[in-house]
């Protein structure tokens, strides 16, 4: 007779980590607004967890211990749903961007049809708010309305403050914009043309200022006008800029100047192992069908329990390694060239998960400090050699910014020059990384630059 070997013992403790660890690192990128969203789901699929002191404290009637999981799940929860809150309805709800354009843009349209036409823009706006032509044809195509109609009520909301939403581009949203004004037709909405526009990007000041009719000191004042406008209209209502919705790492300075990091859990509904499910496993005239069931919910229960925080540990963990290494940084004044070069490697094996972990971690992430929120990227830069040991791509640049924002407007230095420059202070990189590193940064060439110091001049 062969022996017959027992492969579950061996596989469940193995299937146990394996789901433990897929869904602690399904986690681990979830923003805080995602978690939450995370969690109702949760609540929703499993009713082993639940919201602590939202479950009624009352006794499971003795005629369901004999019932299947099934039975009881449907019983239970049918009975008391005109009782109890759905779970979304436990946790404070904050509105997305398109909801807050709905609230602030409908009540301008008095007419019914032109509200609801209205509402269906806003849902086929691109993320800068724009609507290019193939989503107006499926405005027109869901709401059954003639192409003029939505035309016009497009033209509405261009006109409504923020002014530009449902534009077709940056172009007309500038052009709203400088038309709230009451600069329709000035030296600034002129500008706003293909053929004044690619002589701008050639620098050609003179040429454009001939065609307009107008004074090199006017053209600068009308350019600057420009640059004081929205050219992405949705920005306005985006939560992205909200360090309440996005941001789930803090930074504070108590008073004797040591820097805290703090996660926050502000509205995450403190979560529990249900009672009922627990007396389920206890008590002996349960079926063998329910206490299964039970048992199942319950294990799920504790590894999402497990996996919350864990994540919570790995994110403190990975966060006050990175405020250390970058302590200069937060204690000099926030500069990017005190910043040390840094990589997901170094983080990984000083808190003790995988490289792909940590980069889960910064991918998605922003830290509020007491000067500004940053992306916890951006303390990530990599690094240069020279005679100081190695230097920060970062604090490359930044060096390279303030060589370019003194030079002698006269005779603005060349890539080439900057690299010699850069080289009597102990850094050592080519002339294309130079390039590399302005355009990076948005800087232009020198030629464009001696255009862009003519034009300061003649003002």
């Amino acid at each position: 007779m062969k022996q017959k070997q027992d492969l579950n013992l061996q596989q469940k403790p193995a299937l146990k980590v394996f789901n433990e660890v897929r869904l602690y690192l399904d986690l681990l990128p979830l923003t805080y607004l995602e978690l939450r969203e995370k969690i109702e789901e949760i609540i929703e699929q499993n009713p082993a967890l639940e919201i602590e002191n939202e479950a009624p404290d009352e006794e499971i009637k003795p005629e369901l211990f004999s019932s299947s999981g099934a039975e009881f799940f449907e019983y239970y929860y049918e009975d008391d749903e005109d009782e109890k809150d759905p779970p979304e309805a436990l946790v404070p709800y904050i509105p997305n961007p398109r909801e807050k354009m709905r609230k602030a843009l409908l009540p301008h349209f008095q007419d019914e049809r032109e509200r609801d036409v209205a509402e269906v823009i806003i849902d086929y706006l691109g993320p800068k708010g724009f609507l290019d032509e193939p989503s107006f044809h499926m405005v027109v195509q869901e709401t059954g309305e003639p192409p003029e109609f939505v035309e016009n009520v497009r033209k509405k909301l261009i006109g409504l403050p923020p002014y530009g939403i449902g534009a077709r581009d940056v172009i007309e949203a500038l052009k709203a914009q400088l038309k709230a004004r009451g600069k329709e037709g000035s030296i600034s909405w002129k500008l706003l043309n293909t053929e004044m526009l690619e002589l701008m990007k050639k620098r050609d000041y003179d040429r454009v200022a001939e065609k307009l009719s107008c004074s090199l000191a006017d053209l600068k004042e009308a350019i600057e006008e420009i640059q004081k406008l929205n050219p992405f209209p949705a920005s306005t209502f985006n939560d992205k800029t909200a360090d309440e919705v996005d941001v789930d790492i803090i930074l504070e300075e108590d008073d004797d100047g040591e820097l805290r990091v703090r996660i926050i859990e502000r509205d995450l509904p403190p979560l529990r192992i249900s009672p009922f499910y627990l007396k389920i496993l206890e008590n002996p005239d349960a079926s063998p069908e329910l206490q299964k069931f039970a048992k199942e919910k319950i294990r799920s229960a504790r590894w999402f329990l497990n996996a919350l925080s864990k994540r919570k540990e790995v994110l403190r963990k990975t966060v006050e390694y990175i405020v250390e290494k970058q302590r200069e940084f937060f204690k000099k004044g926030y500069k990017p060239e005190y910043l040390k070069p840094l990589n997901l490697r170094e983080v990984a094996s000083a808190v003790g998960v995988h490289e792909s972990t940590i980069s889960r971690i910064v991918s998605t992430r922003f830290m509020a400090t007491p000067k500004g929120t940053y992306r916890l990227k951006f303390f990530f830069p990599s690094s240069v050699g020279g005679f100081r040991g190695n230097i920060s791509s970062v604090s490359i640049k930044e060096t390279i910014k303030k060589i370019i924002e003194t030079e002698p407007r006269e005779d603005p230095y060349s890539d080439e020059e900057i690299t010699e420059i850069l080289a009597r202070k102990g850094i050592y990189i080519s002339r294309r990384t130079v390039a590399k590193y302005r355009e990076e940064m948005g800087i232009e060439s020198v030629n464009k630059r001696k255009k862009k110091y003519r034009l300061e001049v003649s003002t």
